[in-house]
């Protein structure tokens, strides 16, 4: 993603953010109607409205056409949850990243990359442990199938980043 380039921009962070909600705010979405376990916690797990909250920081980035998520049930609503918690991993070093390059908060325009601060690891092992507890072996290639698919979803949007 750009958002590591020493040379980032406030007009390309807030560009990377539109492009962002445009995947996770309807995969969200999505995830909320599949009945996913209570054990994963989804209502805290979501994000986009940290995403939301960081674009009232850029008022001039025009909101972009949501990308549909395609999930066909909770084993590939789980592979997407993976896929979305993994990032908040990442996130960590892309906030203080953000916070060194562009003087970014979680208060500040910062809060998606921000995810649960100092809470992000024992969130992600809380969700590992479900993940290892509740899937069982028959649905294995179905989350990875979902995971996949949310990889691609994130792909084709952020390849016009690059573009």
């Amino acid at each position: 993603m750009p958002v590591m380039q020493p040379t980032l921009t406030t007009a390309d962070y807030a560009q990377l953010l539109s492009h962002l909600h445009a995947v996770v705010h309807p995969l969200e979405a999505q995830l909320l109607t599949l009945g996913l376990p209570n054990v994963f916690d989804l209502q805290r797990r979501t994000k986009a409205a940290l995403l939301r909250r960081d674009l009232t920081w850029f008022p001039a980035v025009p909101t972009l056409p949501s990308v549909p998520a395609t999930l066909a049930g909770v084993a590939e609503g789980l592979g997407a949850l993976y896929v979305l918690e993994g990032a908040t991993l990442g996130g960590q070093v892309i906030s203080r990243h953000l916070h060194h390059t562009l003087g970014l908060t979680p208060e500040r325009g910062g809060a998606y990359f921000f995810g649960y601060g100092s809470s992000t690891r024992q969130m992600w092992q809380t969700f590992s442990h479900a993940m290892n507890q509740w899937v069982p072996q028959d649905d294995q290639l179905r989350v990875i199938a979902g995971a996949h698919s949310t990889f691609q979803l994130f792909e084709h949007r952020l390849q016009e980043l690059l573009s």
